[in-house]
C-alpha cells in the first residue's frame, strides 16, 4: 500500500485515524482533555486538547507522528504472543474510543466505515482471513510511521507547534520521530517474522 500511490491515498485515512488515536491517546496519558478529533475530505487530521501546559501539552504535540507505530509494535507483540485475533478487537475497540471524540463529516465516515469492516471481518471472517488482515494492518502501521516522518520532513503543523511549545527548533523532531519510527519498524518486524 505505501509503495503504490493510488492505495497509499486510500490508506492514508488510515494512517490519519492512527495519527490522531496517537495525539489523543498521549492527551489522556498526560492528564489533558481530548476536546475533538477532525479529519478533513484530503485525510489530513487534527486532534486538539485541553489542560495544562508544560510537559503534557509536549507530549500530546510529540506522540502523533509516533502513535501509528507504537500501535503497529503492540500489535506485532500480540501477533508474537499468539494473540491475532485479539489484534483486531483491539483496533475496533481504539476505534470506538477516537469515535467518542470525532468531529466532522470526514472523521465519522471514516472512523464508522473503518469500524464496521473490521467488526464484519472479526465478527464473520475465516480465522485465516483474519490472521492475514492483522498481519497486513500491522505492517501497514509500522512502514507507514516511517513513510509518513519522511514525507513531512519539511513540512507539518506538529513541527510548528513543538518549536512554540518548546522554543526548540523545527528541525529537531522530524529525526527524533524517525528514529522511534525505524526503532518501532525493526522490533515490531523481528516479532513478526
Amino acid at each position: 500500500m505505501v509503495s503504490l500511490p493510488p492505495l497509499w491515498l486510500a490508506s492514508k485515512y488510515l494512517y490519519t485515524m492512527a495519527h490522531e488515536g496517537g495525539h489523543a491517546f498521549m492527551a489522556s496519558v498526560a492528564g489533558l482533555r481530548t476536546t475533538s478529533v477532525t479529519m478533513k475530505r484530503n485525510g489530513d487530521g487534527l486532534t486538539e486538547a485541553a489542560g495544562a501546559g508544560g510537559l503534557s501539552v509536549f507530549l500530546f504535540q510529540f506522540f502523533g507522528y509516533l502513535g501509528p507505530s507504537a500501535l503497529g509494535a503492540g500489535a506485532a507483540k500480540l501477533i508474537e504472543v499468539g494473540h491475532i485475533v485479539a489484534v483486531l478487537w483491539l483496533l475496533l475497540l481504539a476505534l470506538g474510543v477516537l469515535l467518542l471524540s470525532a468531529r466532522g463529516f470526514a472523521a465519522w465516515t471514516c472512523i464508522i466505515g473503518s469500524g464496521f469492516l473490521l467488526y464484519c471481518i472479526v465478527r464473520y471472517a475465516t480465522l485465516g482471513t483474519k490472521v492475514f488482515i492483522a498481519y497486513v494492518l500491522t505492517w501497514f502501521l509500522l512502514i507507514s510511521g516511517a513513510v509518513v516522518v519522511l514525507q513531512h520532513w519539511r513540512t507539518g503543523a506538529d513541527r510548528a507547534l513543538l518549536k512554540q511549545t518548546t522554543h526548540l527548533p523545527m528541525g529537531l523532531w522530524p529525526p527524533l520521530w524517525l528514529l522511534g519510527a525505524v526503532a518501532a519498524l525493526i522490533t515490531g518486524g523481528r516479532w513478526l517474522v
